[in-house]
């Protein structure tokens, strides 16, 4: 007997639907987000658990939770969940996520309970920590812009000064609090940098990394927190499309409608491509690489594009292999497979013998 749960979780409290194999709902009850609460409620459900929740920011905490605590255990995403009709209420979030994991309708989020997913939370906060810098200095240069003053000097951000150019005493108080927040959101990211650097000490796949011309100490310790755990990634392929480097061509009936881009990472797709741009400045194969297809005719968009596949590729290598950076990572990639063909089929042969 399989009983499915969904379990709407929330910062105060969860709401958990059980339902049956042939879809009745068996239990239903809203409990405190505690430890106590949602143990004491699985503990009254019989027979084979499998569970369901939607990605959000208690999922890790659940996940360490409950992964020894139920048969099946599938954190969803969101995006692919199917849209209900109806009012919105805890209770029918609940009983839909325990009949789409019935029908398994779901879409699973990766998650684990390494060092990497750990390593998730000062990469995120950083990359929202950026976000913030960024609205803050459109803000600024909104401000001065409103009095048609120029906002592109190499130190327009470092220069307090510059608000007194502002005749509207109101602009120029909003100015010189902005200022005094960009200098304290700067000082408080040179701070996460240094963490970062400290990564690089203690964890060899992110010191790896470095070794990629155009990655630098932040991309790599994005890089490698995201991914986690690169063998859930069969081939390059699947990981650029991870990384939202691919598009799929949309048809129907004969006729192409455009195309698509996979539902990704975009942390990753932003670091690969910054790291093309970075690349490009660099004497490396890397560089020599792009200019190769541009001089067949291809533009610098795809181009690029291209160069972003490439180090998204070897960055794949890297971590699986826990290797520094060769140039020839694609023929020593090709020569590794043969290896392990070769070895699976000495394996075969024994058996057969």
């Amino acid at each position: 007997m399989i009983n499915y749960i969904g379990l709407d979780a929330h910062s105060s409290t969860c709401t958990a639907v059980v339902v049956s194999e042939q879809g009745e709902i068996r239990q239903r009850k809203t409990f405190s987000t505690s430890e106590a609460g949602i143990l004491g409620f699985l503990n009254q459900v019989p027979g084979e658990k499998h569970l369901t929740f939607e990605e959000c920011h208690l999922a890790q905490w659940l996940y360490i939770l409950l992964s020894d605590q139920v048969d099946k255990l599938v954190v969803c995403n969101p995006v692919y969940l199917a849209k209900k009709a109806g009012a919105k209420t805890d209770f029918r979030d609940a009983l839909h996520l325990a009949q789409e994991l019935r029908t398994n309708h779901l879409k699973p989020v990766y998650h684990d309970t390494s060092k990497w997913i750990e390593l998730r939370v000062l990469v995120n906060n950083y990359l929202g920590l950026v976000d913030t810098i960024i609205r803050s200095k459109n803000r600024l240069k909104a401000v001065f812009r409103s009095e048609v003053i120029r906002t592109n000097q190499t130190h327009f951000y470092k220069t307090k000064e510059k608000a007194k150019e502002l005749k509207n005493h109101h602009s120029r108080f909003v100015a010189e609090s902005l200022y005094e927040q960009i200098f304290a959101l700067e000082k408080e990211r040179e701070s996460y940098k240094e963490k970062f650097k400290q990564n690089i000490k203690r964890h060899r796949p992110i010191k790896n990394l470095t070794t990629i011309p155009g990655i630098d100490t932040v991309r790599a310790n994005v890089i490698t927190a995201v991914v986690c755990m690169p063998h859930r990634f069969e081939n390059k392929h699947k990981f650029w499309g991870y990384c939202m480097l691919v598009r799929h061509i949309q048809k129907s009936g004969g006729r192409i409608y455009g195309n698509k881009r996979f539902h990704g990472r975009v942390e990753l797709r932003d670091v690969f491509f910054g790291a093309a741009e970075s690349a490009l400045r660099t004497d490396s194969k890397l560089r020599t690489y792009y200019e190769a297809i541009r001089a067949k005719g291809i533009k610098h968009k795809d181009a690029k594009v291209a160069l972003a596949r490439k180090i998204a590729a070897a960055s794949l290598s890297m971590l699986k292999n826990n290797e520094i950076f060769n140039e020839e990572f694609e023929r020593a990639t090709e020569r590794r497979k043969e290896i392990r063909k070769e070895i699976y089929q000495e394996l075969e042969d024994m058996k057969t013998s």
